[in-house]
């Protein structure tokens, strides 16, 4: 930041970091604007990397070891954070408090007397100066990462010379922090210790709305300029009252909540889609999802806004505010747009029958007098319709409903033991034959409509027959409940397995009375076949249902069908003509493609198609489709098509980038050969820069964290972790293979760093054992615990050190920490002639370490279970050796 202060400041600006942080695992979101320092904190920084400048630019002043260890940088900030606040923006210095680290014995970190009295000494009185707990005063961005005290700056709306020291901290709306200071000393480690860092930092900032709300004279940070222009943007798109800035009970209609949670969370949406944090059903995409489905039922509710357009309606107007701040949401605001659009398309096809089962879940909870939702109905709205349970909480709320969590827990569980089950069971289902199609055409059974599986939107169709693999019914009531069935309707959207796309699962619902789950989706001679098994209520032939294919899974496989098209292409491209299409497979989390080609692929050609491929893909295409005469379709130019196939007529033509109606218009045109062009009856994406892989990316990233860890166990075991997470890892072949070759590096490192390490642990116990015979010369045993881990080969080093150079010496070894015990023996010669046994002697110490010994006489070594009574291991061993020593 720059400003009028009298002090000359220094400034470095590099490029926003995302709220979304693809290079830390231990954050699903940015949660402070420090996170984008803590490679620097953490002394993993490249200095290739942009955020190297920030370092560079203190080292022309000051060198960076020297933050925080004198009070420089300590003065400086506060001196900043004084002169900004009560000379630049002008705040009364008599509204302001300020709160400083009162240290903690349990948890270790001394009280920060050094930032009180720097505060005081700037101009705070003595009663504006605050303690605060490591609650309070000890910030941390999550249970693991770089940490330490703060010092927060709060001022007081109400003023009046009154004294509001007790107020700070006390979560009154009055009081607020609006700067804080945080001295950055310590790393949290995974165990909960506090590590001292190398290098120590400062970082200081604001909070930004609070800020603007105490310099407008506003009593909140919603009534602010800052979203004002939203407010009035979403008044006129629902014709709602004007925004007035009422809370809790005087928010009566909570038309004023609406319009905040709404504001916040289009801010919150957009700023994370565009950093790559897509709605989906897990992870950070999953609170993504959580966020938007809240305020879509806001709008719904409070509003009565119809859903499917509703916040990219609002997007233009936050794009206008912010987009000079942040350049990328003007760049991707079609993109966010689009992701905003299908996801409330998506959740407004269960809205409206979501709601009405709440509320008919929610009346039967208040007849009975019970006041509470029942588990099983909380779960049902989550997995039958899509409701997040915040969601589901807040509707719960409004109504006086209470919910148990544990029944809940349960209905969960009995449903995840339930699908358990039923997946089992699908490999039971049975085929169509030739007699059954016989049989369905002599009851005049027609075949099925799926023209809407093409569609997004939700459908409906008509039960016309049950099938339990021998027999045709009517019914499910004359079936067993958990019998595995396939249903028969007339119009679906669920896609069959066909043209190497895998089947579509889902489910056939009637709310409140039926739910039919589908685990497999086949088409025999037209008719197609729902298979899958009853959770609640029946089916008759004669019902309408709902038919709800899983949008979720079905999302990754349009992706990777649109993904082998494009392949198709470029395989042709950067190979020739002679390349022909033998199969494919497309499924959730990969594709294949089969062809037949004069030669072998090399990994250098490999590699120019996947660039291509995905270069196509970042051009966002659009996929056009249509059903064309299959002998005007043959004469467009460039089109592929599977040899030896045969297609009817019309036939469906899809298209990535060009529209099929300008490609026969001029099919002919040598352009088109850059197109990729087929023959397919298959879904697919409506833009290909949704099939963005960010999978191979972020396994690179995580490779680089682990080579930045410091060696030790923590880092062998979470690179161990991230090898099996390697193996399951879904990309192409040649990403892999980068990859396992990257994590090699590391494991090579690893296992270097180990011999180094272990090298230096064995001259050390050879020398301490030496040591300890020079220093004692007429000793001829020893027993005792060397200064080293538990490194086996560590004892066995010593060991061979003994029997070599003097074998009439008897030593009894222990090494080890807190984690592990080691040990070993050698009688020497003079010791072995009395009759004493390694063996026996090492039977005596395992009785208190635990854990066996192996080898043979004189020597024996083993590991011991029990690190924390070396101590005790050690008396034993010096006290029975002194008895048979006679």
């Amino acid at each position: 930041m720059t400003t009028n202060c009298s002090q000359t400041l220094w400034e470095i600006v590099v490029e926003s970091s995302p709220v979304v942080p693809h290079d830390d695992p231990t954050l699903l979101f940015t949660n402070a604007g420090m996170n984008q320092f803590k490679p620097i904190f953490q002394g993993t920084i490249s200095r290739e990397d942009d955020m190297a400048k920030l370092t560079r630019a203190v080292n022309t002043q000051k060198d960076l070891d020297d933050v925080g260890k004198d009070g420089y940088h300590h003065k400086e900030a506060i001196q900043m954070a004084w002169e900004l606040l009560t000379k630049v923006f002008g705040l009364d210095k008599d509204r302001l408090y300020v709160t400083y680290f009162e240290g903690d014995k349990a948890a270790g970190p001394e009280p920060d007397y050094e930032a009180r009295d720097l505060w005081l000494a700037v101009g705070f009185a003595e009663d504006h100066v605050v303690t605060g707990n490591m609650k309070d005063n000890f910030w941390e961005m999550g249970d693991q990462g770089p940490c330490g005290p703060c010092s927060e700056v709060h001022y007081d709306r109400i003023g009046g010379g009154r004294n509001a020291a007790h107020l700070v901290n006390m979560d009154d709306p009055n009081v607020l922090e609006i700067w804080n200071i945080v001295f950055i000393q310590f790393n949290r480690e995974a165990d909960g210790s506090l590590r001292t860092l190398p290098n120590k930092h400062i970082d200081t900032g604001m909070g930004f709305e609070r800020l603007v709300s105490v310099l407008q004279n506003k009593k909140s940070n919603y009534d602010t300029d800052i979203f004002h222009p939203l407010f009035a943007q979403i008044q006129q798109i629902t014709g709602a009252r004007a925004y007035t800035d009422k809370y809790y009970d005087e928010d009566v209609d909570k038309i004023d909540e609406a319009y905040r949670v709404i504001a916040d969370h289009i801010r919150t949406l957009t700023h994370s889609i565009e950093d790559g944090a897509v709605p989906h059903s897990d992870g950070r995409g999953y609170v993504i999802r959580r966020v938007l489905r809240r305020g879509c039922r806001y709008a719904r509710r409070y509003f009565n806004a119809e859903i499917g357009s509703f916040f990219s309606k609002i997007l233009p107007t936050l794009v206008a505010q912010m987009g000079e701040q942040f350049p990328n949401i003007v760049a991707k605001q079609n993109e966010v747009k689009e992701l905003l659009d299908e996801e409330e398309e998506a959740f407004s096809r269960t809205l409206d029958r979501g709601e009405k089962m709440f509320e008919k879940y929610a009346a039967e909870a208040l007849k009975n007098s019970s006041k509470k939702l029942s588990g099983e109905s909380f779960w049902r709205l989550y997995d039958t319709f899509g409701f997040p349970v915040d969601l589901t909480q807040i509707m719960a709320t409004e109504r006086g409903l209470e919910i148990d969590i544990s029944e809940v827990e349960a209905a969960e569980e009995k449903a995840r033991l339930a699908s358990k089950a039923d997946k089992n069971a699908v490999h039971t289902f049975a085929k169509l034959d030739v007699h059954h199609i016989s049989e369905l055409q002599s009851m005049n059974i027609p075949v099925t409509d799926d023209s809407a599986k093409f569609l997004k939107r939700g459908s409906t169709g008509k039960v016309l027959i049950i099938f339990d693999g021998q027999k045709f019914h009517r019914s499910t009531k004359e079936l067993p409940s958990e019998q595995p069935v396939a249903v028969i309707l007339d119009k679906t959207n669920f896609y069959a397995e066909q043209g190497g796309q895998v089947y579509d699962t889902g489910k056939l619902v009637i709310d409140g009375v039926t739910e039919f789950k589908v685990f497999d989706t086949q088409s025999y001679g037209d008719y197609i076949v729902h298979n899958g098994t009853l959770q609640y209520g029946e089916l008759n032939a004669g019902e309408m249902v709902f038919t709800e294919y899983d949008e979720l899974r079905r999302q990754p496989i349009q992706n990777n069908h649109t993904g082998t098209h494009i392949l198709n292409h470029d395989l042709r491209k950067h190979l020739g003509d002679g390349v022909q299409q033998k199969g494919s497979l497309v499924v959730e989390d990969k594709l294949r493609f089969d062809f037949s080609h004069k030669s072998a692929v090399t990994p250098a050609e490999l590699e120019k198609i996947g660039d291509s491929s995905n270069e196509y893909i970042k051009q966002n295409c659009q996929v056009y489709t249509k059903e064309v005469e299959r002998s005007d379709a043959l004469k467009i130019n460039g089109l592929r098509a599977v040899f030896g196939e045969t297609y009817p007529s019309p036939v469906r033509v899809v298209s990535v980038g060009v529209p099929v109606d300008d490609l026969l218009k001029d099919p002919e045109n040598s352009a088109w050969m850059e197109t990729s062009i087929e023959f397919c009856s298959g879904t697919h994406v409506e833009r290909t820069a949704y099939q963005a892989q960010l999978l191979a990316d972020q396994a690179r990233a995580k490779i680089d964290d682990l080579d930045k860890m410091p060696h030790g166990t923590e880092k062998e075991t979470a690179v161990k972790s991230f090898q099996n997470e390697l193996i399951q890892l879904t990309t192409s072949t040649l990403k892999k293979d980068g990859l396992k070759a990257k994590l090699a590096k590391v494991q090579k490192d690893i296992l270097d760093e180990q011999k180094r390490a272990q090298k230096a642990e064995s001259k050390t116990a050879v020398d301490f054992v030496v040591k300890y015979f020079d220093d004692n010369k007429n000793e001829d045993y020893f027993t005792g615990q060397l200064p080293i881990s538990g490194n086996p080969k560590a004892v066995a080093e010593v060991l061979n050190y003994i029997k070599a150079k003097d074998k009439s010496k008897t030593v009894y070894l222990f090494g080890g920490d807190e984690n592990s015990v080691v040990f070993g023996t050698y009688v020497g010669t003079e010791h072995a002639k009395k009759g004493i046994k390694a063996e026996e002697w090492a039977s005596t110490v395992s009785n208190v370490i635990g854990g066996r010994s192996g080898g043979k006489e004189p020597t024996r070594t083993g590991q011991g279970t029990n690190p924390d009574k070396i101590d005790e291991g050690v008396a034993v061993a010096t006290e029975w050796f002194s008895k048979i020593n006679v």
